[in-house]
């Protein structure tokens, strides 16, 4: 597989890891702005496990580990700031 190919495949995961957050927890909150903030707040403590399940998934493919460390430092931060809009959008609807 190219790099490009193999870019677009990491990237496709964390786009789906995403979506498949945001449906659960719109749809475990319906419309109820509490449960939607606490659900934000569950899944910005879930972050910390998911750059460790990153982490122990990508390292047996990368053996000096600095490409293991860019990769679980971007699916963090893009997890984290996923919980941080589900949590925004749950303080600004009715």
């Amino acid at each position: 597989m190219s790099d490009w190919g193999a870019l677009f495949l990491l990237f496709m995961i964390i786009v789906a890891i995403l979506a498949f957050t945001n449906f659960t927890v719109m749809k475990l909150a319906g419309k109820n702005k509490k449960k939607r903030i606490w659900y934000g707040v569950a899944c910005l403590l879930l972050t910390p496990v998911v750059f460790i399940l990153t982490g122990l998934s990508v390292s047996p493919f990368d053996p000096y580990g600095f490409g293991t460390g860019m990769v679980m430092m971007i699916y963090g931060t893009l997890f984290a700031l996923n919980s941080l809009g589900i949590i925004v959008v749950g303080l600004f609807t009715e």
